[in-house]
């Protein structure tokens, strides 16, 4: 009887959504009518949600997971730095259905990109958003239980922990290279320190760096044997320049914002107290 009404409800369908045929490739029919069974709070996200991967970075986690087929990953901030997001896949996986973007202070999801066919079906478009929206808040609780779980403390000296991975035994028998080493991590954790007054993408670059590539470079070169270590040097080079000039990058752009503050102080100033008198300073 079961089957008999599926099918027959999926019919009905059919005919009086014939626009399905274009996405049912993406998304079932069952896969929708749960959506919006979700979204209407008549049945909880969190039963058919399985986390394949929770990675826990500064300042936000990436968590990638299923939900009745369908593959979806959020990024989860720990603060109001980064913008929320998640993205929804279809069947299969591959195929990227929508994004949707939270902005600072905003409580709603925005599409920053659909597919074609969610986008000309408005119906289509808010199920996927909507459903978006409940998906994220519980994975936005549900990071919050985990953290609560593991019981996290804080250090009482945060610096400590910014690099974490970022210890290259190698260069403890190169000292010229031990030295622009040091230099790279204290500017790099100057420039982490001011997170906030860069620009997202930057945001996201350093943060990425700083937790992600360089811990699994050292990583992997540190696997190398010997041999290969002293003959895959001039490789070592190039990535600890490629390090110097993203963070000589990230100075430039400090040191402009100084300018421009100055510049800005100096004409509020000017205004203010140039007065059409001679100047004290031309006094003799």
């Amino acid at each position: 009887m079961e089957n008999f009404y599926s099918s027959t409800l999926e019919n009905l369908e059919r005919t009086f959504m014939p626009h399905t045929s274009e996405y049912q490739r993406y998304i079932d029919f069952h896969t929708m009518r749960e959506m919006k069974q979700v979204i209407n709070g008549k049945r909880p996200v969190y039963f058919d949600l399985h986390i394949k991967e929770l990675v826990e970075m500064n300042m936000r986690y990436i968590l990638d997971g299923f939900w009745n087929g369908v593959f979806f990953t959020a990024v989860i901030p720990t603060s109001n730095t980064f913008k929320a997001s998640i993205e929804v896949y279809g069947k299969p996986p591959q195929t990227l259905l929508g994004r949707f973007e939270m902005g600072k202070g905003k409580k709603e999801f925005a599409p920053t990109f659909l597919k074609e066919e969610f986008t000309r079906r408005r119906g289509l478009r808010d199920t996927l958003r909507d459903f978006s929206k409940v998906l994220y808040t519980y994975l936005d609780s549900y990071v919050e239980r985990k953290e609560r779980a593991a019981g996290k403390t804080t250090s009482e000296h945060p610096g400590e922990a910014i690099l974490e991975g970022w210890n290259f035994p190698f260069l403890e028998n190169h000292p010229e290279l031990q030295k622009e080493w040091a230099s790279i991590k204290k500017r790099t954790v100057k420039q982490f320190r001011r997170m906030e007054e860069l620009e997202i993408e930057d945001q996201y670059a350093l943060e990425t760096m700083m937790d992600k590539d360089v811990p699994n470079f050292i990583k992997s070169f540190q696997l190398l044997s010997d041999i290969n270590k002293k003959n895959r040097k001039d490789e070592l080079l190039e990535t600890m320049y490629d390090l110097h000039k993203f963070i000589e990058t990230l100075e430039l752009k400090e040191e402009e914002n100084h300018a421009q503050n100055f510049s800005r102080s100096k004409g509020i100033i000017a205004s203010k107290y140039n007065k059409e008198d001679e100047s004290i300073f031309s006094r003799k």
